[in-house]
């Protein structure tokens, strides 16, 4: 756990490093979200949630990469998670996003999708509660604190400028891929708000 903790924040700190190096542009956001007990498949396709008092605030620190797919860059992104509320603990995650706006589709926002790897400092409380046709519907299913990451956000663009703050909207999404890391219940939704600020 602590090597897994450890390895993240290397993580963050080689994408920082590699700004002093290379002339890439730095991208710090910041962002908070509310837990959502809701399934992520209802969230994108139906927009329907129902929210817990549990909340995050998230640093997350960025840039571009060499590396693409299908034409399209890479970008890296660590990040450190507080959680509020319910839930009270740590979270660190690295990330790849493929972002929309380098395929220039003309419209005021950018569409991004990110995976990677998360890492509780404890085992969240919020992601044990569920019970699962899986197991006769009788008992908990446990997380873990080492999960898969999976977000999908919403940026504005800004033409002007690209160094201008941009909003943008966020599903923060911690799972076990339907069993490979917990089991399929397991995992936990954040519907979050940020701002990015480009250095």
């Amino acid at each position: 756990m602590r090597r897994l903790c450890a390895f993240l924040l290397f993580l963050i700190a080689a994408i920082v490093q590699a700004e002093t190096t290379q002339s890439r542009p730095l991208n710090v956001a910041v962002y908070q979200g509310l837990y959502s007990d809701t399934a992520l498949g209802e969230i994108l396709l139906s927009g329907k949630t129902h929210y817990r008092p549990s909340y995050i605030t998230t640093l997350a620190v960025g840039r571009s990469i060499d590396w693409g797919l299908l034409g399209v860059p890479l970008e890296a992104e660590g990040q450190i998670v507080r959680h509020t509320g319910v839930q009270k603990h740590l979270e660190f995650n690295g990330l790849f996003l493929l972002r929309s706006d380098a395929m220039d589709l003309g419209l005021p926002v950018t569409f991004a999708v990110a995976e990677g790897l998360s890492v509780a400092t404890r085992n969240p409380d919020l992601e044990n509660q569920r019970k699962s046709i899986y197991n006769g519907g009788t008992t908990s299913e446990y997380s873990r604190n080492f999960l898969n990451y999976l977000a999908f956000e919403i940026e504005a663009r800004v033409p002007v400028d690209a160094y201008q703050p941009r909003a943008f909207l966020r599903v923060h999404h911690r799972s076990g891929i339907y069993g490979l890391l917990c089991p399929p219940t397991c995992g936990s939704n954040y519907m979050a708000y940020g701002m990015r600020f480009t250095y």
